[in-house]
């Protein structure tokens, strides 16, 4: 058992995380603060003896706006905490302060300025210290300096602190300078912008094998999916029973092959946006940003993360959870589900060319269409949301973009693996479930076991849900397969071929062709969103957000169709 216990505090972007896997390592245990969904995260000094909980960023100690911030401050004064050490950091300094200030009222605080090895302060930590009566340490946690003090300060305890004079030091002009340079707003905007396309074409390149140049044979998703299918072809080879060697090979092996895909995606995809946070570089272009982003109903900081979504939602959703401020991250995991993954744009492609293969120069118009009137669903939701949940997207405009700096890769490597590991730990084992439980649908009917699709009970599902799609003159062999998109968006083609929806779609008129398109853009989140949506955003918000996208999925289908039908 622990014998002290300390929080750790401080704005948003001043490295504390850094400060607390350099502290703890992967030894970390996360959970939910009582009756919210914002995660806490509690670690132990490698000796065991002092137990150190990591709070969200406070960045309004005296009117908390945030959720994240009244959480923490609730905690941090009224939890039962030997002392709090509040981080500071060359761009936060006087917010530091003021934090530490108003907790020194109430708790013993330690002060710890860190980043000092990119711009160190003129005066001495014992002066500072003096000057405001607390216990102060300069700390680099990328480079591990200054910890041991810290540490044994902790083991000391922290003597009772009180509120000190005023202290103002200014930030070294190189960083100033260097700050302005990198959050200019053309050359935010313009890099924001490269760098978001620039991640979707790196995780479409290095996960499918898809560049603007042609297909990379060799990419993680390919290989995969190889994999994969030769262990299917084994398991159904080796099992004489039919039925046993279906369950194993299109049931359980599947589900645990889904899952690995999954999971590399979510991998693939944390390292980069972790990056991007831990590095400062995404603080920095968003912060001349926020106010015209935030108006737009584009959460500020969310914005690598939708265009990560376009590649795969699930990880767009687990990495927002790296997201400074509760809002923030609801309406960025919220979003995340409208933007179409590459699994989409090759539902996209087949169901475009299947259709319209007389008139093939509509196909690229088809295939754009459902990014279009997506993008505009992102909009629309926004809003939505605001309005109806009372989350609002104000840009904290004060929010201090941190400098650039290179990660630990010991610290990023860490956070990484405890992000993963906690999207395995409460995603990982209802996926596998959720996505086992479509072999039944898909491999029995009303007259038992069955290889054929269009006899199979998710096919008479299709049949009895046809009539709500008959006013756009979808069939019901395209609605069954749309159904298995709600498992996973990879198992409409194969749903569609089985039965024989592929076919029929070239005799459906073109309105009818771009409602389905329309529709199938943003219908539902797969069964592996919706489960790191639940882990982010809790039950709840999960239920209704599934609702409001099948909703204006609907509404923007039969729209395109009236549209496309009075041409």
């Amino acid at each position: 058992m622990p014998k002290l216990r300390y929080a750790l505090l401080g704005p948003p972007n001043v490295g504390k995380s850094s400060l607390f896997y350099a502290l703890t390592g992967i030894y970390v245990k996360t959970a939910n603060y009582p009756g919210t969904t914002i995660e806490v995260h509690r670690g132990l000094l490698r000796r065991g003896d002092i137990e150190i909980v990591d709070l969200p960023g406070v960045l309004h100690p005296d009117n908390p706006t945030d959720l994240d911030e009244k959480i923490a401050l609730r905690e941090a004064l009224e939890g039962d905490y030997d002392g709090v050490v509040v981080v500071a950091a060359p761009h936060a300094f006087k917010e530091a302060l003021a934090l530490a200030r108003t907790v020194a009222r109430s708790k013993p605080v330690i002060f710890v300025y860190n980043m000092y090895d990119v711009a160190p302060l003129s005066i001495p930590a014992e002066e500072l210290s003096r000057k405001l009566s607390m216990p102060v340490v300069y700390t680099s946690a990328a480079k591990r300096l200054g910890l041991d003090k810290l540490v044994d300060l902790m083991r000391r305890g922290p003597p009772p602190s009180r509120p000190g004079e005023a202290a103002d030091f200014e930030v070294p002009a190189s960083y100033a300078i260097r700050g302005r340079i990198f959050s200019s707003t053309p050359l935010a905007a313009a890099t924001l912008i490269l760098m978001g396309l620039g991640t979707l074409l790196l995780l479409l390149a290095a996960m499918e094998g898809v560049t603007p140049l042609g297909e990379i044979p060799y990419a993680a998703m390919p290989l995969w999916d190889r994999l994969s299918e030769a262990v299917a072809d084994y398991i159904k080879a080796a099992v004489p029973n039919e039925v046993l060697a279906s369950f194993l090979a299109d049931g359980v092996w599947n589900a645990a092959s889904t899952l690995v895909s999954i999971s590399i995606y979510v991998l693939t995809a944390l390292s980069l946006v972790v990056f991007y946070e831990e590095s400062g570089l995404i603080g920095l272009l968003t912060s001349r940003l926020e106010r015209a982003l935030a108006k737009l109903g584009v959460p500020p900081r969310g914005v690598v993360c939708l265009l990560v979504g376009a590649s795969c939602n699930v990880p767009a959703v687990a990495s927002a959870r790296v997201l400074w401020g509760s809002d923030n991250r609801k309406i960025t995991a919220l979003l995340a589900p409208y933007m179409p993954c590459a699994a989409r744009l090759a539902i996209f492609t087949a169901v475009a060319s299947a259709a319209l293969a007389n008139t093939p120069y509509l196909i690229p118009l088809a295939v754009f269409l459902p990014y279009a009137v997506a993008f505009l669903a992102v909009f629309a939701a926004s809003k939505l949301y605001q309005l109806g949940l009372g989350v609002r997207l104000a840009p904290s405009g004060e929010v201090p973009p941190a400098p650039l700096l290179m990660p630990n890769l010991r610290i990023y490597a860490v956070k990484i693996a405890v992000e993963l590991r906690e999207f395995l730990r409460k995603v990982g084992l209802l996926l596998f479930l959720t996505v086992l439980a479509i072999w039944p649908l898909t491999s029995f009917g009303p007259s038992g076991f069955t290889g054929d699709a269009s006899s199979s009970y998710l096919a008479l599902l299709g049949r009895y849900l046809e009539p709500l799609f008959r006013p756009m003159g979808i069939p019901w062999n395209v609605v069954a397969g749309l159904l298995a998109g709600w498992i996973f968006k990879e198992l409409v083609l194969g749903i569609m071929a089985g039965t024989g929806a592929l076919q029929t779609l070239s005799s459906l008129p073109l309105p009818s062709v771009l409602a389905a398109l329309v529709f199938m853009a943003f219908y539902s989140a797969c069964i592996a969103t919706l489960s790191s949506l639940y882990r982010t955003v809790g039950l709840r918000l999960t239920a209704i957000s599934a609702a409001v996208q099948l909703a204006l999925a609907y509404l923007f289908a039969y729209a395109v169709y009236l549209a496309a039908s009075s041409v």
